[in-house]
């Protein structure tokens, strides 16, 4: 019996349900989500889509200005044209690096490496090469359609005037590095950034950086700008002010032309810092252009060791200017008189050892004052064994050698006093005559900065008052308002009697007016001065023409109301009176000729005639 036929309709009527159910499902969700874009992330994504159009970029603010004591401009900024890029633009990468490399000359390489060094920030402009000549950025217009992402853009770039005059104490920028934005100090620093390196422009970064400013600006798909949105103003830095002097800053700087070490100059009644010297040198532009990594390397390894501040940092033997020292403590002590006569045959001999003088011949019997102006050698052997080191020590320890000055910018060298416990102590040796015989003359192991040098010359000068070394005395905003200002520190008055500094004093007046100091001589001012010749070990002396002692000379002036307190040292240069004397000449004609043209100055005798 067959089974009778059934109709599909209620088959067919379930599927069609529940296929409008899917339907009806699917459009849901759709909807939904379509709901879900709008209305709960339609902000979201309406900010995403202006981001991909609108760009907010910084805007670098220039720095303050610094400028000498009477306002003339050492450091100021001059616009840079650069080329930059934004690697989210860049389709191509290779063909990109290609078409810009071109253009800028560059090895598509280095554009690549770039790039890709951007990558971890991709709408942040990166730097591709800066200071353009009219050429490159008038074809990088011209090409705009072939260089996705690539803009021209202006910003200030340090300029030092002058080749970088007292580069060493005015210091340099350059982009913050990798190691600093690790640190806290540098929690507000962004990579591409600049920031002050070394000297007074580390110092006093927060004054001179400014603040940047911002623009908004739309940008097509390619990512080149289109018109611009907003803008806020950077605001500039403020300017410092220095105590150097730029007159006489530019004669050392001639003067010492061709020479190795340093010239510092005070002012010993303020212990304003007036000239820094420190040579060889380097070019702070340099830095500002962004040094590749060659050229640091260059100048690291470079065997003159153009990056050290001399001034602060170089130690050497302070030769027959540490006789001043000796002469203090003997007149102190009581040790010796201006009176006390020491015969000089040419040598002096202390048990089996002999110690010679730097005239062969001898001076004959001295006084105090004959062996000063002479810088007789062996006149200071006596007289320093007589005095003894245990009284010497404290002496050069008041006048500031042997410690910091605490000048407070960059690391200083504290020099060596060497003493019997320090010898015990650190060489595990005693202290024998001999040492304290070589001391006298400025020899062995004492070891002096420059900068320690001039405050031990300004205290003489200024009757026994330390001053801390400063150079910057105000801080100014573009408005002239002062912001920061400055002043003398005094940090001590020396243990020392008056009729010993006094002494001390005609002493190194002697020195120039009859001495071995004539070549300072300048007519209408009276110098006081002191030369030195400091002898390098042998050992320690490296390459051709490093066995050659280091000339010294030191100096102040006027004699009765002194001004200017000058160190000079040129390593490996001989005779002090011969090599550095004519340097602080030249520094004290700067200093002085306004008033010897005006005839302020009262008229000595000329050198000519004496």
């Amino acid at each position: 019996m067959s089974r009778p036929w059934q109709s599909p309709t209620p088959l067919i009527q379930q599927k069609i349900r529940w296929t409008v159910l899917l339907v009806t499902v699917v459009f849901a969700l759709l909807l939904l989500r379509l709901w879900y874009l709008q209305v709960l992330e339609g902000r979201y994504y309406a900010t995403l889509s202006a981001s991909n159009r609108l760009r907010i970029r910084s805007v670098e603010a220039p720095r303050g200005f610094i400028l000498d004591r009477s306002g003339e401009v050492i450091v100021e900024n001059r616009p840079s044209f650069d080329v930059y890029v934004i690697p989210a633009a860049v389709p191509d990468l290779d063909e990109a690096a290609h078409a810009i490399g071109t253009v800028l000359g560059r090895a598509p390489e280095e554009i690549v490496a770039k790039i890709r060094g951007g990558r971890a920030h991709p709408y942040r402009p990166v730097l591709l090469a800066q200071e353009l000549n009219e050429r490159t950025m008038v074809v990088i217009e011209e090409r705009k359609t072939d260089l996705p992402g690539v803009s021209l853009r202006v910003r200030p770039l340090r300029s030092y005037v002058d080749g970088g005059i007292a580069a060493h104490l005015v210091g340099y920028v350059s982009e913050v590095n990798q190691e600093q934005l690790h640190l806290e100090a540098y929690r507000d620093f962004r990579p591409g950034d600049t920031v002050g390196q070394a000297g007074v422009e580390r110092r006093l970064d927060s004054f001179v950086r400014g603040i940047d400013g911002w623009e908004e600006v739309e940008t097509d798909a390619q990512g080149r700008v289109i018109r611009l949105m907003d803008r806020l103003e950077p605001q500039s830095g403020f300017s410092l002010v220095l105590t150097l002097d730029k007159k006489l800053q530019m004669a050392a700087e001639k003067a010492f032309a061709g020479k190795r070490g340093s010239v510092v100059a005070m002012n010993p009644q303020t212990g304003e810092i007036l000239v820094w010297v420190s040579r060889p040198a380097y070019d702070p532009n340099r830095f500002a252009q962004r040094l590749s990594r060659e050229a640091w390397e260059e100048l690291v390894n470079d065997p003159t060791h153009p990056l050290q501040n001399r001034p602060m940092q170089a130690q050497y033997p302070p030769g027959s200017v540490f006789k001043l020292v000796v002469m203090a403590a003997g007149l102190e002590t009581g040790a010796v008189t201006p009176e006390t006569v020491f015969n000089c045959p040419g040598y002096f001999r202390l048990g089996r050892t002999t110690f010679d003088d730097w005239k062969e011949e001898g001076h004959g019997e001295q006084d105090l004052m004959q062996a000063i102006t002479n810088s007789c050698n062996v006149y200071f052997y006596q007289a320093a064994l007589k005095t003894g080191i245990d009284a010497i020590v404290p002496v050069a320890r008041e006048f500031g050698l042997g410690q910091k000055t605490g000048i407070g910018f960059g690391d200083e060298a504290e020099g060596l006093i060497p003493s019997p416990a320090w010898k015990r102590e650190v060489l595990g040796e005693p202290w024998y005559p001999g040492d304290t015989v070589i001391t006298g003359i400025g020899q062995g192991m004492i070891l002096v900065t420059p900068l320690q040098m001039v405050t031990l010359v300004a205290v003489i000068a200024n009757g026994g008052t330390v001053y801390r070394p400063w150079v910057v005395e105000r801080v100014e905003s573009w408005g002239g308002e002062v912001v920061a200002a400055y002043g003398p520190e005094p940090v001590r008055k020396v243990n020392l009697s008056p009729r010993v500094l006094e002494l001390v004093r005609q002493g190194m007046l002697r020195v120039v007016e009859e001495g071995t100091g004539r070549v300072a001589r300048i007519r209408g001012v009276r110098v006081a001065g002191k030369t030195g010749t400091a002898q390098v070990v042998k050992k320690e002396a490296h390459g051709p023409g490093k066995t050659e002692d280091h000339a010294w000379f030191v100096a102040f002036a006027p004699y009765e109301n002194p001004e200017i307190a000058i160190a000079v040292i040129a390593e490996n240069a001989g005779k002090g009176g011969s090599a550095a004397g004519p340097v602080a000449r030249a520094v004290l004609e700067a200093a002085f000729s306004p008033l010897l043209e005006k005839g302020t100055v009262a008229q000595g005798p000329s050198p000519e005639s004496q």
